[in-house]
Formats: C-alpha cells, sequence, structure tokens
C-alpha cells in the first residue's frame, strides 16, 4: 500500500514535467534556408523565418519572412493573428488572418534602334490580406508534426500547402524540415526553431 502511495505521489509531481514535455509551443523563432528548385523558371534559394508568440494560452501573434533570389527576388513578409483550438491533448487546429506583403523584383534591359542598352531595376509589390490555419501534433517528447494551408489574396493571390516535422534537441531547440507548395511551386526549406 505504501509503495502504491508513493508510487502515485511521484506520477503525480512528474505528470506536469511529462505534460509539458507534450505540450505545443505558440511561442518560438526559427530560421533557415529554403530551396525552390523549379519555381517558374527559376531556382530560387534564399531564407524563411517565423516567428510567434502566445499572448494567452489559446490566441497568439505570427508572422514570418520570406527571402528568395535568382535572376529575380522574391521578398514575402507576414504579420497577423491566430487562435489555436486544443482537439486532443496532443493535437491543436489553429487558424488566424494576416496581412501579407510580397515584393517581386528583377533587373530588366532595354535596347534602342541603335543598340544602346540600359538595364534597370523593375518591381512591384502588393500588400492584402491572407487566411493561414493548420493542424500541430506532438507524436512524443521528439517529434512534432503539422501542416498548413494559406490562402494569400490581391494582385499577387496564391494558394499555399506546407507540411513539416520537428526534432527536439531539447525542450527548447529543435530542427525542422519542411515541404512547401508555394502557389504550386515545390520548396524544400530546413529550419532550427527555438521554443520559449
Amino acid at each position: 500500500m505504501k509503495k502504491t502511495l508513493a508510487s502515485l505521489f511521484a506520477a503525480g509531481l512528474l505528470a506536469p514535467a511529462i505534460a509539458s514535455a507534450n505540450d505545443i509551443s505558440y511561442s518560438y523563432v526559427d530560421g533557415g534556408l529554403a530551396l525552390y528548385p523549379d519555381f517558374e523558371d527559376q531556382t530560387f534559394i534564399g531564407i524563411d523565418a517565423t516567428g510567434s508568440f502566445a499572448v494567452t494560452p489559446d490566441i497568439f501573434v505570427f508572422g514570418g519572412l520570406k527571402y528568395l533570389t535568382d535572376d529575380v527576388d522574391l521578398t514575402a513578409i507576414h504579420v497577423g493573428g491566430g487562435y489555436r483550438f486544443e482537439v486532443a491533448p496532443a493535437t491543436d487546429i489553429w487558424g488566424g488572418l494576416t496581412i501579407e506583403y510580397q515584393e517581386i523584383e528583377f533587373t530588366g534591359r532595354s535596347c534602342d534602334i541603335f543598340g544602346n542598352c540600359t538595364s534597370r531595376t523593375v518591381s512591384f509589390d502588393d500588400t492584402s490580406l491572407g487566411i493561414r490555419g493548420g493542424l500541430r501534433h506532438r507524436l512524443n517528447e521528439d517529434f512534432e508534426v503539422g501542416g498548413s494551408a494559406r490562402i494569400v489574396t490581391g494582385d499577387l493571390d496564391y494558394f499555399g500547402i506546407s507540411g513539416y516535422g520537428q526534432y527536439f534537441l531539447n525542450q527548447n531547440l529543435g530542427v525542422i524540415g519542411e515541404v512547401d507548395l508555394y502557389d504550386g511551386e515545390l520548396g524544400l526549406i530546413g529550419k532550427v526553431r527555438f521554443n520559449f
């Protein structure tokens, strides 16, 4: 009887530590490299960084930056607010509204009839609204998987989906592998994430 009570007491003390190890964090920053090998005839490579901060247990603010370059430079920035719904102890669905900024820039060249050529930078950008949402699942204390979708409106509108896996090196530090479809173009992303 004493051993049973002692075991229950120890389990009660360890339960918060075990539960927190399987919690899904909405306070994090991450960054890494992105490769889109065949994005409309471009081999884009660049940076991808995101972050989130939990304002309450269910409400969070989030944002991200993607900068890709080849003959054309693509910059995409988003910031917004979201809400998480716990559908199981280690599974959340989430959704949010964002403000999205996108810029495309390239160097154009024009020549007159005499062969005099000039180069000039051509760019266009757009600021619009977006909707983002997804599913996150903590498999165990070492692995998290998830997927998300995004709809961006405006002149540079697109639909994107992604899936990822995160391996936790410790409770706060993880490495992420992600597959992204950015308006139908395949991208591979590798990042390091710090959860706080």
